[in-house]
């Protein structure tokens, strides 16, 4: 409730700016013979065909043009059958950019097994069936199966046979990559990198981490919407020594972050090309996952010490040192299925995981077993469950999700 607080409130502002903007616009002032000025209204064909002075405005109309951008786009995609205003409105490219800018919430995770040989058609787990989805969540509008590599701001990044494609899955809209010049592999360790602020152009970079051959360490290949092409970075990483970079990234603040085998975390500044190793210094044996916190890079472990009670870790800041330790009771009850199943799973704990996590205001931690997703919200402290749907067998990948109207840049022959 927060967050959507937090929302109006920046909603309020940006209609009180824009009012305050228009009304500057109505009077003017005009010069009669030497040195005479008076004032003089605008004449209606003098102002914007759409522009509704403050006192002219209705509900419906402070609706639509402050409160939408805001919304998640399957709820704008309903609104569509309102009035032939609201569709107009709603499928212009200012609106795209307007939604894509301003709503920034966790909507869902598309996720896929991404074993080679038991890859299943991606699917989408959503937090609020109502108001966040997508109509094909199986991406059956792409020319070829793919695989979920990326996500960023409502792009998702995926690879067919041989080719990455992009795509925005609530519009079906797609664009082909061209070919790369490296060997990325068959799961490549790659970031989708897009912000929409002040980004009217829509441009995005794929930052690809290649393994150098013969050698420990990686380089950096990275591919601009701009220019659309790719060029290889002048940045390697050495760092790594034996460490394997692990697919799906996170991009946040114009930089991609992998997570590797060392319990590193791999980092490269998109705009300035430059590599950096961060150390997490979590126990032997335990992994977690990369997440945001507080409008900054965390990363997060979690594990069952006893009976319904979870310890999350939160590691952050330039040196990644523990930041916090939260102790919860997540109300996990077993099954009689699970139990006869497998009634003793790590010496009667319960195995999890750590899913990475957008946040926007409303900080969270998402935790996943293999019968249910908690969505832990630490301010407040309180916990939401969601049914997994159906049993998951790893390796199964989860990609954050923002529903988003965002437009994809067109890209140049």
């Amino acid at each position: 409730m927060k967050s959507w607080k937090n929302n109006m409130s920046s909603s309020d502002e940006f209609v009180k700016d824009n009012i305050t903007n228009a009304e500057e616009l109505s009077p003017r002032i005009e010069q009669h013979g030497s040195g005479i000025y008076k004032l003089a209204e605008n004449k209606e064909s003098d102002l914007p065909a759409d522009y509704l002075r403050k006192e002219d405005m209705k509900i419906k109309d402070v609706a639509k043009k402050y409160v939408m951008p805001f919304l998640p786009a399957k709820s704008l995609m309903k609104f569509r059958a309102v009035s032939k205003d609201w569709n107009n409105w709603i499928a212009s490219p200012l609106l795209s950019y307007l939604q894509a800018t301003s709503f920034r919430r966790l909507s869902g995770y598309f996720y896929q097994n991404v074993d080679a040989d038991l890859q299943s058609d991606p699917k989408f787990l959503s937090l609020d069936h109502p108001s966040n989805g997508v109509p094909s969540p199986s991406l059956d509008f792409l020319p070829e199966r793919v695989k979920l590599l990326s996500s960023s701001s409502g792009l998702l990044l995926c690879q067919g046979q041989e080719e990455y494609y992009i795509c925005n899955p609530v519009t079906e809209n797609w664009k082909l990559i061209p070919p790369h010049q490296g060997y990325h592999g068959s799961d490549p360790a790659v970031v989708l990198a897009f912000d929409p602020h002040g980004n009217i152009e829509a441009y995005f970079h794929i930052v690809a981490a290649v393994p150098l051959l013969g050698q420990p360490g990686v380089l950096v290949e990275v591919y601009s919407s701009e220019s659309n092409s790719w060029k290889c970075s002048s940045s390697e990483c050495l760092e790594l020594e034996d460490a394997i970079v692990i697919g799906g990234g996170f991009y946040m603040k114009g930089v991609a972050y992998w997570n590797t085998t060392s319990n590193g975390v791999l980092a490269f500044d998109v705009k300035n090309e430059i590599t950096a190793v961060l150390h997490v210094p979590i126990p032997r044996g335990r992994s977690g996952a990369l997440t945001q916190i507080e409008d900054e890079l965390s990363y997060v472990t979690a594990y069952n010490e006893c009976g319904d009670v979870f310890i999350v870790d939160i590691y952050g800041g330039m040196d990644m040192s523990l930041r916090r330790s939260e102790c919860i009771n997540l109300g996990h009850k077993r099954s009689c299925r699970a139990l006869e199943e497998n009634p003793i799973v790590n010496n009667g704990t319960v195995s999890c995981r750590v899913l990475p996590c957008i946040n926007s205001g409303d900080d969270m931690v998402v935790i996943y077993t293999t019968e249910r997703i908690y969505l832990y919200h630490l301010i407040g402290q309180r916990v939401e469950t969601l049914m997994t749907p159906g049993q998951l067998t790893p390796p199964t990948r989860f990609i954050p999700y923002t529903n988003s109207l965002a437009t994809l840049h067109h890209l140049n022959e």
